[in-house]
This record gives structure tokens, C-alpha cells and sequence, in this order.
């Protein structure tokens, strides 16, 4: 029991530095989440086409170039899309924050998962983007209509204390 107490205490710092929000500002904090992403399995080791792609048409969905959609959920006026892309989930973040063709409401990352909710082409898509190993990342994105009661989700990081 005092071993597990002492390698809690041990951790609990770790876990807790890598949950703060990145906002993007200093090299130094890229630096750091670069690093931790290191720490994840290479790529060649988790595969990112282990599933089917398939056909994604869905009006307002705007996925990175070489993202792999391998699912598309329609639920009422919401549609899920599954993808995997090799980016990081500061990448993926980066990537919409240079965009010109999108309206970006809000974005949030904490390293190992990034957060974004944009608008466009008449629509709102809410996208989590979530390490998959050190340079690849899971993409799930809920299209609905522009409308702020459109049931998007909302970011995790709100309500947390």
C-alpha cells in the first residue's frame, strides 16, 4: 500500500503538468509537449489504416488533406466521422488555426488531445483529435447545422475544477 501511495505521489505531477492547456504561445512548451508525444509508441507499431477507409461526403466536413475516414455516423441533423491522420494533435490544432476558409469558434489543447469547434460552409463541426502514437492521431468530428443549440458537445476541459 505505501509503495502504490509513493508512486502515486510520484506520478501525480507528471499527469498533472500534462493535463494544462497548451495555448500555442512559447517555443519552450512546444518543446516540452514534442517530447511527450515522444513517449508514445512509434507509429510502425500502431497501424493507422488497420481499418476500411471510406466515402466521406458530408456537407461542412473539413478534415486535414491526409486524414483516413474510416467511419460516418448520421444521428438526426448530426453526423460523426471517424478518421486517423499522421499528425500530431498540436498539429491538427495548428492546422486549423491557419485555415482561411473556416470561421474557428474556439480551440483547446492539453498535448495528448486537442479540441476545436468551427464553422462552415453553413455548418458547425465540433473535432476532438486524440494521440494515437507519437506522430498520429484519431480524429472524430460531429457536423450539425450552424446553430448554438445544434448538440454539439462541448469541450471537456469546461465544468472541470
Amino acid at each position: 500500500m505505501r509503495l502504490r501511495m509513493l508512486a502515486v505521489t510520484a506520478t501525480l505531477p507528471l499527469v498533472l503538468a500534462a493535463c494544462g492547456g497548451n495555448d500555442g504561445g512559447t517555443d519552450a512548451g512546444q518543446g516540452r509537449a514534442s517530447g511527450m508525444l515522444a513517449n508514445l509508441p512509434s507509429c510502425d507499431r500502431v497501424p493507422l489504416d488497420a481499418d476500411a477507409e471510406v466515402d466521406a461526403t458530408v456537407a461542412g466536413l473539413l478534415l486535414p488533406d491526409d486524414a483516413r475516414v474510416t467511419s460516418v455516423v448520421e444521428q438526426g441533423a448530426l453526423t460523426t466521422v471517424e478518421a486517423t491522420v499522421r499528425m500530431t494533435p498540436l498539429d491538427v490544432r495548428a492546422h486549423y488555426e491557419q485555415r482561411t476558409d473556416i470561421d474557428l469558434l474556439r480551440a483547446e489543447d492539453e498535448v495528448f488531445e486537442a479540441e476545436v469547434l468551427m464553422r462552415a460552409q453553413q455548418h458547425r463541426t465540433y473535432l476532438r483529435a486524440t494521440a494515437l502514437c507519437a506522430d498520429g492521431t484519431t480524429l472524430t468530428a460531429i457536423v450539425g447545422p450552424d446553430s448554438e443549440d445544434a448538440g454539439l458537445p462541448e469541450f471537456r476541459g469546461e465544468g472541470r475544477e
